[in-house]
């Protein structure tokens, strides 16, 4: 019996996490020269924790959704023929397999007949 499982990939999630920080840390420069945070010598703080709690919160979500969609992977137990079946019908990734005999374009060896 084999086993089927799907394709819920956690990577992407935290792969979008990780764009997230990104983004993150190169917004904050910008938004601190805009003067977002302010016109204080408190701004500088508030910069800098924006942007680590950006990069936090980004990397740290991304992990969990990918972590959390794990327990949502599907393990079925599928029949050899079930498993046949699917493949064949264009289900699946595997070519057909080749049908039993010589390989196409090559004929038959030549007999040997006669002595040496």
């Amino acid at each position: 019996m084999a086993n089927k499982i799907s394709f819920i990939k956690a990577a992407g999630w935290t792969r979008l996490g990780l764009a997230g920080a990104m983004a993150a840390m190169f917004s904050t420069p910008m938004l601190w020269a805009f003067g977002s945070f302010g016109a204080t010598d408190e701004a500088i703080h508030r910069a800098i924790i924006f942007g680590l709690s950006g990069l936090w919160f980004f990397v740290a979500t991304g992990y969990l959704i990918g972590w959390a969609l794990q327990g949502f992977i599907i393990r079925q137990k599928v029949s050899e023929e079930e498993s046949d079946e699917t493949m064949g019908s264009g289900g699946g990734h595997r070519p057909p397999s080749p049908p039993p005999g010589p390989p196409p374009g090559r004929g038959a060896p030549p007999s040997r007949s006669g002595s040496h």
